[in-house]
């Protein structure tokens, strides 16, 4: 049987010291272990409300739902963990480095009840993909998704120091064109 891979990726205006960027990094270091599925149903339940209420600070962003999906979910781990260990570089032009990359990546086994209700909601027409309600009704559905039948899942907040972060220049750039305005 083939997994399915939902995953979803914002850039917050959250500069060092934002007490949202705080709260959000928090919340993800306090659940680096194994977790029971009621655990991870609070994890990921505070994640989307904290990405809600970031939801107005969303610069760039992207979103997926691959049927045959396994790779993705491989590679998109493989990238961000890769990334995680360049020496972090202050951007050359000065831009204020404010952004963070805010990045949820589920694997589901299709035919389960998490894969059919992220295919359920995922199905929205292309014109609204970037909207800010599109982004609201996706980060709803990550805290509903049932976790006794997803297969692997991660949470990752980049740069990972809490003085560091992303020049907005930087994530519309090289390496980053697959982010996409949040209207």
């Amino acid at each position: 049987m083939t997994d399915a891979f939902f995953a979803i990726q914002v850039a917050v205006q959250a500069p060092p010291h934002d007490p949202w960027r705080e709260r959000i990094t928090t919340l993800v270091r306090q659940h680096q272990r194994d977790l029971s599925l009621q655990d991870k149903r609070g994890l990921y339940g505070a994640f989307a409300n904290a990405l809600h209420e970031a939801v107005d600070r969303c610069a760039l962003g992207f979103w997926d739902f691959v049927h045959d999906g396994r790779a993705e979910f491989d590679e998109w781990i493989a990238g961000i963990e890769d990334d995680a260990t360049q020496p972090w570089v202050p951007d050359p032009t000065g831009a204020r480095m404010d952004h963070v990359l805010v990045s949820a990546l589920l694997l589901l086994p299709n035919g389960g009840a998490a894969a059919d209700l992220a295919a359920e909601r995922c199905d929205l027409p292309e014109a609204t993909w970037q909207s800010r309600a599109t982004w609201r009704h996706l980060f709803a559905t990550v805290a509903m998704l049932p976790f006794a039948s997803v297969r692997s899942d991660a949470i990752y907040i980049t740069p990972g120091g809490d003085r560091l972060g992303f020049a907005l220049r930087e994530l519309q750039g090289e390496g980053y064109e697959y982010l996409v305005p949040v209207q």
